[in-house]
């Protein structure tokens, strides 16, 4: 089941002086432009997977894409479904029921090399891993090689987070079966597992990472980015919708909106990100932004990672190859693969367009 949050974060008139001032900034001018509903009804409706809820800063770019009217300026009215993991939210664009979704580069590479889905990945906005594993400073993990023989608690059975400590233990020479663990959820109460000697580490989000960070003095985060390349967030859609026309002209103009609202995020670090906070707040609710000083951290982490790429929303084939032979290293694809042959690079924007 998903559900539906349609994007008309401006009024209509609102969205037609933007769509209006694109046009002109290009050197074209439509007459429809002055025939107001006319011309918001011709924006191209397109709809994008989320497997998380919305309300969190790692959908920053979304949120401000349409927020800040980019999705708008670049003729799209995007609607957003939330679905429940990546699973579904692959098979809805295989099927060609939604045109894009955002997804880990594991999960794409397990779909596409070990299931043999037709899928492609056509972009990359976070740029580096934003899963954390916290331990405590009196039985601190500070490396990969800490691993071994540990209790790490995972959000659930299976599953990313699972697979990104496999292959933090493997680039240590550690195997799976050398640490162990246990399903703890994610509730504020796990931390008390931890600091009650019950799990030795447990496996977080960056925006959790960050909060721990800023309210629990003795946590210790270690980031697997120090010892793994895999880890990015992609944007993928099926290969039928990738080599159609119109659909690649819709993908290359919704990538050109995520790149724009990067871009503004990481101009805005100067002002504390004052604007950014402020437009997110104008529609969507969400957590981190109670706490500025938390959420501040947060989009620094974020903003590092969008710029921790070669260019803003592409894909690197030479790190897309590094992390294929990392995932199929530890068995969770086959080897002997091209991995160029699930990403298309013809469609994100250059750096500065």
């Amino acid at each position: 089941m998903v559900s539906t949050t349609h994007l008309r974060g401006v009024p209509r008139a609102g969205r037609l002086v933007r769509m209006c001032a694109a046009l002109l900034v290009g050197g074209t001018l439509l007459a429809a432009c002055g025939g107001g509903e006319q011309a918001a009804e011709g924006l191209d409706e397109v709809t994008f997977l989320n497997v998380l809820p919305l309300e969190s800063l790692s959908f920053s770019p979304e949120m401000i894409a349409d927020t800040k009217g980019f999705f708008t300026a670049r003729g799209l009215d995007v609607t957003f479904q939330a679905t429940q993991g990546s699973a579904p939210s692959i098979q809805t664009v295989l099927a060609g029921s939604a045109l894009i979704t955002r997804i880990g580069d594991i999960e794409t590479m397990i779909a596409a090399g070990t299931r043999d889905a037709p899928l492609v990945a056509v972009g990359e906005v976070i740029h580096s891993g934003t899963i954390r594993m916290v331990s405590t400073e009196a039985r601190p993990i500070t490396r990969a090689a800490d691993f071994r023989g540990k209790l790490v608690g995972t959000p659930s059975e299976g599953g990313t987070s699972s697979i990104t400590l496999d292959l933090v233990a493997g680039s240590a020479g550690i195997k799976p079966d050398e640490v162990r663990r246990q399903v703890v959820g994610l509730s504020p109460g796990v931390f008390d597992l931890l600091t009650g000697g019950r799990v030795d580490s447990y496996i977080v989000s960056l925006d959790t990472a960050v909060l721990l960070q800023q309210t629990r003095p003795e946590a210790l985060v270690y980031d697997p980015n120090t010892d793994i390349r895999a880890g990015s967030q992609v944007y993928a859609t099926s290969k039928e919708q990738a080599q159609d026309p119109e659909k690649q002209d819709q993908l290359r103009r919704y990538l050109a909106a995520i790149q724009d609202a990067t871009q503004f995020i990481a101009a805005d670090q100067a002002n504390g990100y004052a604007e950014t906070m402020q437009l997110i707040n104008s529609k969507y609710q969400v957590p981190a932004l109670k706490n500025p000083k938390i959420a501040t951290a947060a989009l620094d982490a974020y903003v590092a990672s969008y710029q921790a790429g070669d260019s803003p929303v592409g894909i690197s084939p030479q790190r897309w190859a590094a992390t294929y032979a990392e995932v199929s290293r530890i068995g969770q694809a086959p080897p002997g693969l091209d991995p160029n042959a699930w990403i298309d690079t013809s469609l994100a924007p250059a750096a500065n367009p």
